[in-house]
């Protein structure tokens, strides 16, 4: 059991959050036990964690753990950016010693960052998604996992066949899904350019007679909406319909460039949506149009997109999700729900983690707080926007500590 003396901050809901100066949290990997005013008399044997601030663990809800390490390579469009720096790199994961070297750089960054689960894209070949898998759960991650799949208009050296990139699918969903409280696999078809009608329909059948999730990519840029719409003959977000890849557990990322019909028919199927401002912002991909979306009450979520996304920090991404509505005001309360409870509710783990409460699991990014005070009104504000200066002391999942400065 481990209990500290610290400040607390969860979040309520989309709008409402709660700061708990100097409480107790007491914690083992049953999960979260006490939370309450410290008490002296009952609290003595606390460690002291005054100088620090306690948040529930930093949630991504779209990340490509095979491009981390071409973060920032610039190019201003998301095709040329893919042949140009991705697929060369993603092919590095082909051999495993650099896979598994490649995953374990990057669940020690993630757990830095604070990040305590993520949603994640591997390269499209089963030793590197093995890798990550057995990464994972050496060090402890909570992660959603899935191999890119990659059936045509591909590089030779990615490209897979529709059979081995459906069935190897399939025996990985069944080695992974509920072997580990920790860890599922995902079905990862890249986007509708690369893979084919047979390959989605087959995913489909299977995510929809399994509750399966899926994870995949949606109209992030307009040269590549009208290159779906001339291959397909119908809009992306039909083409996927007619293809059976919309469910309550689809993850669709970017989702910038749909017409009115297109965000009905997300409503109707209860999709979930991973809004990547960062990477929409570095690949000049368009503004996201949050407020229709949410309008519909469509799930929103926050990921950081690497290697698009330049950072592995949720705090910046969060920020950034403010400044690039131009006109519509995203306050803090919402971007911090945003990267914990709401990205925790978009998986369906909202019973588990996503806030501070008794009974749920200890995932924690302990912050430690900056050197000039800031009033208790202005905390989450400052949190939001000036991340970088609230350095990540220490990471729990479950219950273990993945990380400490």
């Amino acid at each position: 059991m481990r209990k500290i003396r610290t400040n607390l901050l969860t979040p309520l809901d989309a709008d409402h959050s709660q700061f708990l100066p100097d409480h107790v949290i007491a914690w083992d990997d049953a999960g979260i036990s006490t939370l309450r005013p410290y008490d002296p008399s009952r609290d003595g044997e606390a460690e002291d964690r005054l100088d620090c601030l306690v948040l529930p663990g930093l949630i991504d809800a779209h990340v490509h753990l095979s491009q981390y390490r071409i973060r920032g390579r610039y190019e201003p469009s998301l095709l040329r950016w893919l042949e140009k720096h991705v697929f060369p790199e993603e092919a590095r994961s082909a051999d495993t010693d650099y896979a598994v070297s490649l995953a374990k750089e990057f669940f020690r960054a993630l757990f830095a960052a604070g990040t305590t689960c993520s949603v994640i894209y591997t390269a499209p070949y089963v030793q590197a998604c093995l890798a990550a898998f057995q990464t994972a759960g050496e060090m402890g991650a909570r992660a959603f996992i899935g191999m890119t799949l990659m059936d045509r208009n591909s590089p030779s050296n990615l490209a897979q066949t529709t059979d081995y990139a459906y069935s190897t699918s399939a025996e990985l969903y069944q080695r992974y899904h509920q072997a580990s409280p920790l860890l599922d696999y995902i079905f990862t078809p890249r986007f509708a350019l690369s893979c084919s009608e047979e390959l989605m329909r087959k995913i489909g059948s299977f995510a929809n007679a399994h509750g399966a999730w899926i994870q995949t990519h949606l109209a992030e840029n307009k040269t590549e909406v009208n290159q779906v719409a001339q291959m397909f003959g119908v809009p992306y977000t039909k083409a996927y319909e007619q293809l059976g890849m919309l469910t309550p557990h689809t993850i669709l990322a970017h989702a910038i460039h749909l017409a009115e019909s297109d965000m009905d028919t997300l409503a109707a199927y209860d999709c979930r949506i991973a809004h990547c401002p960062d990477s929409n912002f570095f690949l000049k991909s368009g503004e996201f149009p949050y407020q229709s979306l949410a309008d519909r009450k469509i799930s929103i979520g926050i990921g950081s997109d690497v290697a698009a996304g330049t950072t592995l920090s949720m705090l910046y991404h969060a920020k950034i999700a403010s400044y690039r509505q131009s006109a519509y005001s995203l306050a803090p309360e919402r971007l911090f729900y945003h990267i914990t409870l709401g990205n925790a509710r978009l998986l369906g783990l909202d019973g588990r983690i996503g806030s501070l409460e008794s009974g749920k699991e200890a995932d924690l990014c302990i912050l430690r707080l900056p050197p000039q005070p800031v009033p208790a009104s202005d905390l989450l504000s400052a949190l939001c926007f000036q991340g970088h200066e609230w350095p990540v002391a220490e990471t729990v999942i479950a219950g273990r500590t993945v990380y400490r400065a």
